[in-house]
């Protein structure tokens, strides 16, 4: 598991990249920058299909979960009690769950940056 940063805008969010694949994969892109827009429940971007282990998917996600699956990079944010309908969903990291009021301050279109988090003492704009 290792820290990563997650800027977009002037707003910095902590997550944490997980151990599968396509974590491992996605460290190859970093720095990684998208276009991400809202759909009210996650903001997405588009972003070449990487590899990653099929037995580590999984359906639904926690709000704060990040996902890149089938040329989709993802922050879910919200409608985590309706989101099991949705199959094959590849998580990479996660928002702790304080951090997420972050993201409902942020645009509808927002440019994303996702590093490795190297400053232990960010101080972020959690008001």
């Amino acid at each position: 598991m290792k820290d990563i940063m997650i800027t977009a805008e002037d707003i910095r969010i902590l997550a944490v990249l997980n151990d599968t694949v396509a974590a491992k994969d996605f460290e190859k892109r970093m720095p990684f920058k998208a276009v991400c827009h809202d759909s009210g429940i996650d903001y997405c971007g588009s972003t070449a299909i990487g590899y990653f282990n099929p037995l580590e998917t999984q359906a639904g996600w926690k709000n704060g979960d990040i996902s890149i699956a089938g040329g989709w990079f993802t922050i879910l944010y919200g409608d985590e009690e309706h989101s099991k309908k949705y199959k094959d969903l590849m998580v990479i990291a996660h928002i702790d769950e304080e951090y997420l009021p972050l993201v409902h301050k942020l645009p509808e279109t927002i440019h994303v940056k996702v590093d490795y988090q190297k400053d232990s003492s960010i101080q972020n704009n959690k008001e």
